[in-house]
């Protein structure tokens, strides 16, 4: 296994990235690292690499840096010497077999949607999330790769996810549920409702709508939207749960629990932390792009990097691509639609 990291770029690099594929690269000997970056910053994390006796990855110069003044669907063009776009290309050539980067998300779908491609048939990628929740968890598709969709890429979407979740995480016939603002067919705008034929025609397991308030109550297995949508919600949940942990644990402190009581409240507060922490789940594929790329949170810890990579090496080992065309393929569409 072979897998190219990012280093240089997400709010806590190259600390995170690094430390991450440190974590990786013990737990999985037989693997090979790319570390990917400026070759000032991969001399240090080569010594590093030395005093633990840590060979099994290779370095990779990238000099050139991303600023928030550049073109991200330009980038492949602007900046070929910077690590996202490196990396990108190591996939390509077929050096590695997946790439993680916590990067600017439009950068990193553009850019790999040009040097990459589609997945043939896919009219748009899309990026699921994996959404923990009290019984498991749902895949949210789209979370943000595109702004702007038709009904036919949300029905795109729902079978790329459902061979996300059937062989990544197990489920063998997954629930599709479209977002809405309700339950009822004709409910919604042009997209929603032109969404709900295609998919009541196409998708073997379309539940029908589901209401945002009921979407972490275990009702689907994947909730499928528009990526502007989508991208507002999975940012609601998680400052959603951050906030009401924290408004729990002031008002524990302001109504005077006892010192005994307070210690028994801890391991609610921790499991709580645990079910909804992205970190603990990694990155998410872009779905639809002809390569395995993981796309790691901006502000991912070394934990998230770690599991990122886990991401990667689990997609690689179900030919998650091949998956993904199969389920494409069993989609046999109306000339009209």
């Amino acid at each position: 296994m072979k897998i190219a990291i990012d280093v240089m770029n997400g709010d806590n690099s190259p600390s995170s990235n690094v430390n991450g594929a440190i974590r990786y690269l013990i737990k999985n000997p037989n693997d090979k690292i790319f570390l990917v970056g400026k070759k000032s910053t991969l001399n240090q994390i080569k010594k590093i690499l030395s005093s633990k006796k840590i060979s099994n990855y290779e370095l990779i110069y990238a000099e050139q840096e991303i600023s928030d003044e550049d073109s991200m669907t330009r980038l492949f063009k602007q900046k070929p010497e910077s690590s996202l776009i490196k990396c990108i290309h190591l996939l390509k050539n077929k050096y590695v077999d997946a790439i993680v980067s916590s990067g600017n998300t439009a950068a990193l779908l553009s850019s790999s949607l040009m040097i990459l491609g589609k997945i043939d048939t896919i009219k748009r990628p899309a990026l699921g999330a994996f959404i923990p929740t009290e019984k498991g968890g749902f895949v949210l598709c789209d979370v943000g790769a595109n702004s702007n969709n038709k009904s036919i890429h949300l029905l795109q979407f729902s079978l790329m996810a459902t061979a996300y979740i059937k062989y990544l995480e197990n489920i063998k016939n997954p629930r599709v549920a479209l977002l809405n603002i309700g339950a009822e067919k004709n409910k919604g705008n042009n997209l929603t409702i032109e969404t709900y034929e295609l998919l009541e025609k196409y998708s073997k397991n379309f539940i029908g709508n589901i209401e945002a308030r009921y979407i972490l109550e275990n009702k689907a297995d994947i909730v499928i939207c528009d990526g502007f949508t989508g991208n507002i919600v999975l940012k609601l949940i998680e400052g959603t749960v951050n906030k009401m942990i924290k408004w729990t644990k002031k008002s524990i402190n302001n109504h005077s629990v006892s010192k005994l009581a307070q210690p028994l409240l801890y391991p609610v507060f921790k499991d709580i932390n645990k079910n909804f922490d992205y970190e603990e789940h990694g990155g998410a594929p872009l779905l639809g792009v002809n390569g395995i790329v993981i796309k790691c949170h901006g502000s991912s810890s070394d934990k998230a990097i770690y599991n990122g990579l886990l991401h990667a090496k689990k997609c690689v080992e179900n030919n998650f691509i091949e998956k993904i065309k199969i389920s494409l393929n069993s989609l046999n569409l109306d000339d009209n639609e």
